[in-house]
């Protein structure tokens, strides 16, 4: 006899590692939809993008967070995404939720450089529906996240984890917007479940330097600077949240340009 097809579930990871003060209760708000597993980086791993280990081996352990045993991989935030969704478990996910992101990923820079939103594309690109979420924090929380790892604000995440729950109940039923292969969703820090929620641009945004010189001669460490927002009429993500609004940004991958006669005279050849 056959064996029985497993039961739906929903893959969460994120790039924030286990210690994520946003993953348990993200855990329980969604495991009210269907049964959730959880693999995620042993460490942090953010701005790792799409980032794959093709080398080496991966190791992974099962650990308990509270209620629920969370796969912890010594890898990428996309690594844990493909394992989960293609190795560890007998059947394959039906949502793969990333997140919630300590800090947001809105504009395009950021956006491409989003270790939460590079495992959301792996599971996009596996064929699955995906959501990528992350939530502000005032600088003060960020701050003190960053020194010391502490996690302050617990209504922060709760309320974060609500809108999520609801935001992937809504994918569950009835799947993501039109067209669109993931859905990137931004929190304002003051977030709750009233909080407006908007569907928004990308900002197209860029920066410059990444790096300033160290103490050290030939040595550079990380210093952003020159951040460019071009949006004049306020239709993006990032003056969304500015504006207290959850900011809901469908995703398409297809990434070529339409191509235009002169070029094809400049480029192409028989």
């Amino acid at each position: 006899m056959a064996p029985e097809a497993e039961e739906p579930w929903i893959l969460v990871t994120n790039d924030d590692g286990v210690d994520s003060p946003a993953l348990v209760p993200l855990l329980r708000r969604l495991s009210l939809i269907a049964p959730v597993r959880a693999v995620v980086p042993a460490s942090e791993r953010s701005w790792a993008s799409k980032v794959l280990s093709r080398f080496g081996q991966l190791e992974a352990r099962q650990l308990q967070r509270e209620e629920f045993g969370v796969w912890v991989l010594e890898g990428y935030p996309a690594d844990c995404a493909n394992l989960g969704m293609h190795t560890l478990f007998p059947s394959r996910p039906t949502l793969v939720v990333s997140g919630v992101n300590i800090g947001t990923n809105t504009g395009l820079a950021y956006f491409l450089s989003s270790g939460t939103v590079g495992a959301a594309i792996e599971g996009a690109l596996a064929g699955r529906a995906a959501l990528a979420f992350s939530v502000e924090l005032k600088a003060e929380d960020y701050a003190r996240w960053r020194q010391h790892r502490e996690a302050g604000v617990p209504a922060l995440w709760e309320n974060a984890a609500q809108v999520a729950g609801e935001i992937a109940a809504e994918v569950w039923r009835a799947g993501l917007p039109e067209g669109a292969a993931l859905l990137n969703v931004n929190m304002p820090a003051q977030v709750s479940p009233h909080t407006p929620r908007r569907f928004a641009a990308l900002t197209p945004t860029c920066y410059g330097s990444f790096f300033a010189p160290g103490q050290e001669v030939n040595r550079f460490a990380y210093h952003l600077s020159g951040l460019q927002v071009e949006d004049p009429e306020g239709q993006g993500d990032i003056a969304a949240l500015n504006r207290g609004e959850v900011a809901l940004t469908p995703i398409r991958l297809a990434l070529d340009a339409p191509v235009e006669s002169a070029d094809r005279r400049r480029f192409e050849r028989p």
